[in-house]
């Protein structure tokens, strides 16, 4: 028999064999071959090496089909070679193990597989300085896209296109271009195509040129990009240069010729360049030669030059006084319009024919002659004498001036000079010429005569003698035989005389008197520059002197105004020591301040005349400024001690005591200087004093230091005996109860914690009781534990045991039925909460909380459950209902029988 079968799109012919088994046909069939395992296809552009594993039976071979190429061959190998492949193509490789019977397909292995594309041709890059243009020929086969990498820009770009173009690039840069040809997987590729190549350099920037004569240096702006050189083209000599810095000088140049100088950025593969900068620059011409000047006139000079080597050039003359210029073909010009005995400086260069390039200057300095001197006049002194003359017209000149008869020659830039040295008295020639400042040409001489002044008087003093007179002396000035004449210029009186010295009487007190004193020569007629010398007259004595308001740290003195004009007054201050300081008025009072408190001082007053040196008599006074007050003064009052102790800085100055006095109590209290603190005793509790310091020194007394003080809290005193309870309701489960609040005579009662026991036989809780709780009952750790704390609110605070709230780390719990229960109360005038049981949380802190804790009530008896009574009655009442239900059943049932049995003539009775 025969059975067809189609595996991968082959048909197969199997023969079947039938055998006979228990009477039953069966058909014999040939082993199925298994499958085609880990089939693997590589591809080259017309190839693809196949290779797969076999199965775990031999003996069979393979067919290997390529679908799209038509193509069929059988191997008994584990690999196989299609060749005549189209490149870039899809094609569908399969594999099927054939048994022995070459009729018998096992399950065919599939891959599906384009082969590689063929390598991209003719490939060019074109730069420009940031982007690429690609182009290149396609392979044979079509069907391709491309994949176009610059491997050092990290760039990577598909097209279909056979061209692509690449930006972003950096100038200058060496880039690695590759094309590659993709198939329609986009995964199989062919060869690649690789250019290197590099954009081109961006153009210099900043082209600039500086020239002298013979060299030029060149400078630039580095391109933007990648490293590059530079090519420096000279038009005018034909020279190139190479450099790889920004600027080169160039040199061996001809004077005032032009050249242009072109600058190219060229990358490091030598021949990729960027577009060039030029710029054109005549060379400076040759500085002139052997210039000269002349002084023609006061208002003209004559300049003259050589010409400089070089190429044709004109010549630029600038009059740098005023900024005139002057152009020229010659070597030479006049220059006219000056200004007599005036420097001018002039400045000659020459320039190229671009009537701009301009060589270094050469500066010529020439003076115009001077004028002659004009009204020339002397002033005398007793020993100098000012000559004076009116200026010449222009700044550069000098003047020569000689004393006649003697051998003194001086020379001034001004219209004046001062001759020294000279005799009192004598009769000189002065004569003045102009001179320029080359000190060659001079102008006409002037002359004239003059006497000098006699001296004046030297080492003059004033003594004021008195309330009313005054002595002028001084010594005989040097030079002739002089008399003296004396002004009182406060009156304009002449007083003549032939000696050094003069008395002036009938003058006021304190008032400022000015006298002129000169020498006269024999000619009664030149008198000699005066001396003025002024002097007060002495103040009269200060009287009445008072001292007024005292301070702490000043003291008002006061006193009668002295007679005289600006009379002002000098006061020494003088501790019992030595000497303080020194001040001064012009008021008849003067606050001294910056005194020491509680000190006694001496005050000097002295008038002053107006020139604050001339001084009357003295008067003196004492006195003692007031006590200061203590500074940082303050009180405290710890807890558990009824005291206060008061501290303070000691004031400033001297004091003798200290007094303190505090309210609500008797006495006063005295510390002296060698303590800062006192401490009052017998005290109340948390009680408010007001407490006053006063200073005691040799003046007042200070003004009160007030302080309001109290003092501190101590355990609060308790009721004596059990704790009266006013109980309001006893449930199974609560009681509530109210209680009188406790004396805040140790401080404020901060709060209330009620304490529970079921210790019946106890009479006082102990300070531990405070740290147990409702948990530590119930875990029978204690007897006694706190239920509730409350802050007082009024006179009779309520309190409900076992509602369940919860204070801090305390649970007020329920109480247990039947139970019988004592209860204390403790009150804090400072409570304070430890917060060490995480448990629990915040417990009291026994040992940092102020309290006091009453003995126990009397016992309070919980009652029982209602719901456990109302249970035992409703059982015995049902018991009862069941009973009677039970007996009425039996009653009409023995009813029922006896009828039965009555009528049966078979009666039982009831009762014998």
């Amino acid at each position: 028999m025969e059975l067809f079968v189609t595996t991968g799109g082959i048909a197969f012919r199997i023969l079947l064999g039938f055998f006979l088994i228990s009477n039953f046909q069966v058909p014999f069939v040939q082993s199925q071959p298994g499958p085609v395992g880990n089939l693997t296809v590589v591809t080259s552009t017309t190839s693809a090496s196949l290779s797969w594993t076999t199965t775990a039976q031999s003996n069979v071979s393979y067919i290997v089909m390529v679908v799209e190429a038509n193509k069929t061959s059988s191997t008994n190998s584990t690999s196989a070679n299609v060749t005549g492949l189209i490149p870039a193509t899809r094609y569908t490789f399969t594999v099927s193990a054939v048994a022995q019977d070459n009729q018998t397909v096992g399950s065919n292995a599939i891959i599906i597989k384009y082969t590689k594309p063929g390598p991209v041709g003719n490939l060019t890059v074109v730069t420009s300085t940031t982007s690429a243009s690609l182009s290149w020929t396609t392979p044979a086969q079509s069907n391709v896209s491309y994949i176009v990498m610059v491997v050092e820009a990290n760039k990577t770009s598909s097209t279909n296109s056979t061209s692509a173009n690449v930006t972003g690039l950096i100038p200058a840069t060496s880039y690695t271009f590759t094309v590659t040809a993709v198939a329609q997987d986009n995964q199989t590729v062919g060869s690649s195509a690789t250019i290197i190549k590099y954009t081109k350099p961006g153009t210099v920037g900043n082209l600039k040129v500086i020239v002298s004569n013979t060299s030029a240096a060149v400078f630039w702006n580095p391109p933007y990009g990648g490293n590059v050189t530079y090519k420096v083209m000279v038009w005018g000599n034909g020279e190139i240069f190479w450099t790889n810095s920004s600027s080169i000088n160039v040199t061996d140049l001809f004077p005032a010729t032009n050249y242009t100088f072109r600058v190219t950025a060229v990358t490091l593969d030598n021949q990729t360049e960027g577009i060039s900068a030029t710029i054109t620059r005549y060379t400076l011409p040759n500085v002139i030669v052997n210039p000269t000047s002349v002084a023609l006139s006061t208002s003209s000079i004559s300049l003259n030059w050589n010409q400089p080597i070089g190429g044709s050039v004109t010549y630029k003359v600038y009059l740098l006084n005023n900024g005139t210029v002057v152009l020229t073909n010659m070597p030479s010009i006049n220059v006219t319009g000056l200004m007599p005995a005036t420097s001018y400086r002039f400045s000659v260069s020459a320039v190229a024919q671009d009537n701009k390039t301009e060589g270094n200057n050469v500066t010529m300095t020439q003076y115009t002659k001077p004028g002659p001197i004009g009204n020339l006049t002397v002033t005398a002194s007793s020993t100098f004498a000012l000559v004076s003359w009116n200026l010449l017209n222009g700044s550069s000149v000098t003047y020569r001036v000689m004393v006649v008869g003697t051998s003194k020659i001086f020379w001034t830039n001004s219209s004046s000079i001062t001759v020294t040295d000279l005799i009192p008295a004598t009769n000189y020639t002065f004569r003045v010429t102009a001179v320029a400042l080359d000190n060659q040409t001079e102008g006409s001489s002037a002359t004239i005569e003059q006497y000098t002044l006699p001296n004046v008087i030297v080492n003059p003093t004033s003594v004021a003698l008195s309330t009313s007179s005054i002595s002028l002396s001084w010594s005989p000035p040097y030079g002739g035989s002089v008399t003296y004449r004396v002004y009182l210029l406060n009156s304009g009186t002449v007083l003549l005389t032939n000696m050094p010295s003069i008395n002036v009487t009938g003058l006021m007190p304190a008032t400022s008197y000015r006298f002129s004193v000169s020498a006269v020569a024999q000619d009664n007629k030149t008198e000699g520059n005066n001396v003025t010398i002024t002097q007060y007259t002495k103040p009269v004595k200060v009287e009445q002197l008072n001292t007024t308001t005292i301070t702490e740290t000043s003291i008002l003195l006061s006193w009668h105004q002295v007679q005289g004009v600006n009379v002002s007054y000098k006061i020494i201050v003088l501790d019992q020591q030595s000497y303080i300081s020194t001040f001064y008025t012009s008021t008849s009072f003067f606050n001294v301040t910056g005194l020491s408190s509680g000190t006694s001082f001496s005050f000097n007053v002295t008038a002053l005349a107006a020139d604050n040196s001339t001084e009357g008599y003295p008067n003196t006074i004492t006195g003692c400024t007031n006590a200061a007050q203590v500074q940082n003064a303050d009180c405290f009052g710890p807890d558990n001690n009824p005291v206060l102790n008061i501290t303070w800085q000691p004031p400033s100055g001297s004091y003798s005591e200290i007094n303190i006095s505090i309210s609500n109590t008797q006495g006063l209290y005295t510390a002296f200087p060698s303590n800062n603190f006192y401490t009052v005793y017998n005290l109340k509790y948390a009680a408010n004093y007001t407490i006053r310091i006063t200073t005691i020194s040799c003046g007042e007394k200070s003004s009160d230091v007030v302080l309001n003080c109290k003092t501190g809290i101590s355990s609060p005193p308790v009721p004596s005996g059990p704790l009266n309870l006013n109980v309001k309701v006893i449930t199974y489960q609560t009681v509530t109860f109210v209680f009188k609040s406790f004396s805040n005579e140790n401080g404020n009662i901060d709060a209330y914690a009620v304490i529970v026991t079921s210790d019946t036989g106890s009479t006082t809780p102990n300070n531990l009781s405070l740290t147990k709780t409702y948990t530590d009952y119930n875990n029978k750790n204690t007897d006694s534990y706190v239920t509730a704390i409350i802050t007082p609110v009024s006179e009779e605070p309520t309190v409900i045991i076992g509602d369940g709230t919860a204070y801090y780390g305390y649970t007020n719990g329920v109480l247990a039925a039947t139970k019988a229960y004592r209860i204390a109360v403790a009150a804090f005038t400072k409570l304070t909460l430890s917060g060490n049981r995480a448990s629990n949380g915040n417990l009291i802190d026994t040992a940092k909380s102020y309290f006091s804790i009453t003995q126990f009530s009397n016992t309070i008896n919980i009652p029982e459950n209602p719901a456990v009574i109302g249970g035992a009655v409703g059982g015995t009442l049902a018991a009862l209902l069941i009973l009677a239900l039970l007996t009425a059943i039996l009653f009409i049932y023995w009813k029922r029988r006896s009828k039965k049995l009555s009528s049966s003539g078979n009666t039982v009775p009831f009762n014998k």
